[in-house]
């Protein structure tokens, strides 16, 4: 019960701020705990005086279950010591068996989530309040507790969103999100047969959430294709939160699951034509220990030798974009493009070359930039193969993110051109968190887009890739004034 003593007298002072937000304005206040902003399906918003926010968003940031029971409509927020139990537009909760009345808003229910008044937030879960007038934000932060010997406190992951869901002329199925986690290992049902995949800590924005009907979904009928009849998805569970898709197959569609930058995607496809190599992402039951590619030699601090960092994109069980076309990975060339541009570069003894990668290893995006940072590069390349819905668009890109990496880009793009000889694309700026968090000239090279046919021939032609190498090497001499 510690947990809301402590905060009851600055509650009654917060219920007369609060009051008088309502009135400000329109806009719905921003909500932040513990200094970072949560984002909700729904958003906060102001009714009768009273700020009312999503109490599953809240209590799941701060360790408490939460269950839902239809019939009655109530909802059940707890943890190792406190109960808490509240019924949609009540104003009697129950707190560990104890029945008190609330003198504020009751809970009620918005597109199924049970919002709930700041001031009733803190009082159950011991939190205090800042609001920030002028940007209309709220504030909130946990009381933080002294911890029992021996005990750690499990760190609940951020919350992610899905931004859309859509299915191409390809019958790929694109999951697109900020900040969503992986998801778990796909399940293949019968009875209808269908596929079943389940995004943890995962929430629709609204705009989607809008979409999911009485029947708590939102389905898509497809027809005249021989892979799927329809696909669905939903907020399948409010704890732990998860976003489901479901895609009801036909009885010889098989699937590949790729991940690429802020996107899921399903490729759909007759079995036969799956590759054999396992492509499911799933979490491992024991997590695995992040592969740490070692430094080559210390650099021996002569003015003349330059440390280039090679990074290969993706690997392992994120095998990037895929050619259906050759059934081929892009984690394949992105490795064997940055081997033939190491050895190209070996032979001038001015160059150290450093992979971030050597096999087909997975590596997280921010163990790329420390290991750029920790051999000190001159340069940072990161290696890439497109994909893209249509599968007439081809050509080769250049992504730069900071200003010192921009004519790092440009003397590159020529070189990278000329050896893959396919339509230029032009000179890109994008925050790929690769080329966006090292320090020195830094660019992300897409080599060509394997949902092109043509492009893809290029990709893994072992005498296209030959060239690349050597043209890559020209570039870099080029850009540090070398003969």
């Amino acid at each position: 019960m510690k947990k809301f003593v402590s905060i009851l007298l600055l509650m009654s002072l917060l219920f007369t701020l609060f009051a008088s937000v309502g009135h400000a304005a329109s806009t719905p206040p921003k909500l932040f705990l513990n200094g970072k902003e949560l984002l909700s399906d729904v958003e906060p918003r102001i009714e009768k005086g009273s700020t009312l926010v999503p109490l599953a968003i809240l209590s799941e940031g701060l360790g408490y279950e939460v269950e839902w029971e239809g019939g009655p409509k109530k909802v059940t927020v707890k943890n190792d010591s406190t109960v808490i139990e509240l019924i949609i537009n009540q104003t009697s909760i129950r707190v560990n068996g104890e029945v008190k009345e609330i003198d504020v808003t009751p809970p009620k229910l918005v597109n199924w989530r049970t919002m709930v008044p700041v001031r009733l937030v803190g009082e159950l879960l011991g939190i205090s309040f800042e609001w920030k007038e002028d940007v209309r934000e709220v504030h909130m932060f946990e009381k933080a507790e002294e911890p029992k010997p021996g005990t750690e406190t499990p760190e609940t992951p951020a919350v992610g969103y899905i931004t859309a869901v859509n299915m191409d002329e390809q019958s790929i199925i694109r999951i697109s999100h900020a900040g969503a986690n992986a998801p778990g290992k796909p399940k293949l049902l019968d009875n209808p047969r269908r596929l079943v995949i389940d995004f943890p800590y995962t929430a629709f924005i609204p705009q989607l959430a809008n979409t999911i009907g009485t029947d708590g979904q939102a389905k898509i009928t497809v027809e005249n294709n021989p892979y799927l009849t329809s696909y669905r998805y939903s907020q399948f569970s409010a704890s732990p939160l998860t976003a489901r898709l479901v895609v009801d197959l036909g009885d010889d569609t098989g699937y590949v699951l790729t991940s690429g930058e802020n996107e899921f995607a399903i490729a759909l496809m007759p079995l036969s034509e799956v590759p054999a190599q396992p492509v499911d992402p799933e979490t491992p039951t024991e997590p695995e220990e992040p592969s740490t590619p070692e430094p080559s030699t210390p650099p021996d601090n002569s003015a003349d030798v330059y440390d280039i960092v090679l990074d290969a994109g993706h690997g392992a069980k994120d095998p990037g974009a895929y050619s259906k076309s050759l059934n081929r990975w892009e984690k394949e060339f992105n490795l064997s493009a940055v081997l033939k541009i190491k050895a190209e570069l070996e032979k001038d003894k001015r160059f150290r070359v450093h992979l971030t990668r050597k096999d087909d290893t997975f590596l997280e995006l921010m163990d790329r930039v420390k290991f750029a940072e920790n051999v000190k590069a001159d340069l940072f390349i990161s290696v890439h193969a497109n994909s893209y819905d249509n599968t007439s668009v081809s050509g080769v890109e250049t992504y730069y993110e900071r200003a010192n990496s921009k004519a790092f880009a440009e003397t590159m793009h020529k070189y990278v051109l000329a050896g893959m000889g396919i339509r230029d694309r032009g000179v890109k700026k994008a925050a790929f968190k690769v080329i966006k968090e090292t320090t020195m000239p830094a660019i992300l090279i897409e080599a060509g887009y394997l949902s092109n046919a043509s492009d893809a021939s290029a990709l893994f032609n072992t005498k296209t890739q030959d060239k690349l190498a050597v043209e890559v090497a020209k570039g870099i001499k080029d850009y540090l004034k070398l003969k």
